[in-house]
C-alpha cells in the first residue's frame, strides 16, 4: 500500500502547537491560532487568508464558518476531446465551529485591537481576520490581509523550531485534518465524513486518506516481523551514511 506523506502525525501536531504556544508576543499567538484553526477545519490557506472579522463573528453566532464561493479554489471541469476548457466552478463551503475552532476565532478577533486605528480612519474597510503587512496613510497604519506567502514563511519558521520534516507547508494541515478524521471517527463511513468536512467535490479526492500512514506502516511491520532498525536509519545505513 502506498505511503501517505504531506501531513503531520499526532506527535508532530502536538510538538508544533506546543512550541508556538510557549512563545511570547501577538505574532506567536496569531500563528498558533491560525495553525490550529487549519488543523481543526482543514480549510485551504487561500480561504483563511481572505477571511474577514465579520465572517468570524458570524461563525461564532451561528456555529458555522461560511466561506464564500469567491474565496475558494475553483474546481476545473475536464473538457471532452475537441471541446474548449470549461471555466472553473467555485462553490461555497461551511466549516463547523467546534470548541477548538471557537477558541481560535475568539483569539484572532481579540487581536483586532491592533487594527482599531485603521477602523477609525477608514470605517468602510473590512478588516482582515489575519493581518499582515501594513502601509501608513496620514500617520495611520492600514493593515492588509496576510498573504499566502506569509503563511508559508511563518509555517516554515515554526516547523524548523519544532523539528518537523522538511517541506512542511500550511497545506499539510489540510491533509492532517483528513487523516485525523479517518483515524478518530467512530462512525460507519469516516471517508464520507472527511469528504463533507473538507468540501471535496468527489469522494475520490478523499480516498488518499485511506492510504496507510507512515507511522502505521512502520508499526505494523514491527508487529509482524520485529525489525530492529527504523526504516529511515536502514536507508542511510545501506548507502554507507553513518556506517
Amino acid at each position: 500500500m502506498r505511503e501517505l506523506k504531506r501531513y503531520l502525525t499526532e506527535d508532530e501536531q502536538r510538538r508544533l502547537l506546543t512550541v508556538v504556544k510557549t512563545q511570547a508576543g501577538s505574532l506567536a499567538l496569531r500563528d498558533y491560532a491560525w495553525m490550529r484553526l487549519l488543523i481543526e477545519t482543514g480549510m485551504r490557506v487561500n480561504e483563511l487568508a481572505t477571511l474577514s472579522r465579520d465572517q468570524a463573528e458570524r461563525a461564532l453566532a451561528t456555529g458555522w464558518l461560511v466561506v464564500r464561493a469567491d474565496q475558494r479554489k475553483g474546481h476545473g471541469v475536464k473538457p471532452k476531446p475537441g471541446e474548449a476548457k470549461k471555466p472553473a466552478k467555485r462553490v461555497g463551503h461551511e466549516y463547523m465551529v467546534t470548541e477548538p475552532v471557537r477558541q481560535c476565532l475568539e483569539t484572532l478577533i481579540a487581536l483586532h485591537h491592533d487594527l482599531r486605528p485603521m477602523m477609525e480612519f477608514a470605517p468602510e474597510l473590512v478588516p482582515p481576520l489575519l493581518w499582515g503587512r501594513c502601509g501608513v496613510v496620514r500617520g495611520v497604519a492600514l493593515h492588509e490581509h496576510m498573504s499566502v506567502r506569509s503563511f508559508q514563511v511563518r509555517m516554515k519558521h515554526w516547523a524548523y523550531l519544532s523539528g518537523l520534516p522538511d517541506g512542511v507547508s500550511p497545506h499539510w494541515l489540510r491533509h492532517t485534518r483528513g487523516v485525523n478524521i479517518i483515524r478518530r471517527s467512530r462512525g460507519n463511513n469516516p471517508l464520507k465524513v472527511a469528504q463533507l468536512a473538507l468540501g471535496h467535490a468527489s469522494i475520490a479526492s478523499t480516498g488518499i486518506y485511506t492510504q496507510m500512514s507512515r507511522e502505521e506502516y512502520s508499526r505494523e511491520l514491527q508487529n509482524v516481523a520485529g525489525g530492529r532498525m527504523r526504516q529511515a536509519d536502514a536507508r542511510k545505513y545501506s548507502m554507507g551514511v553513518g556506517a
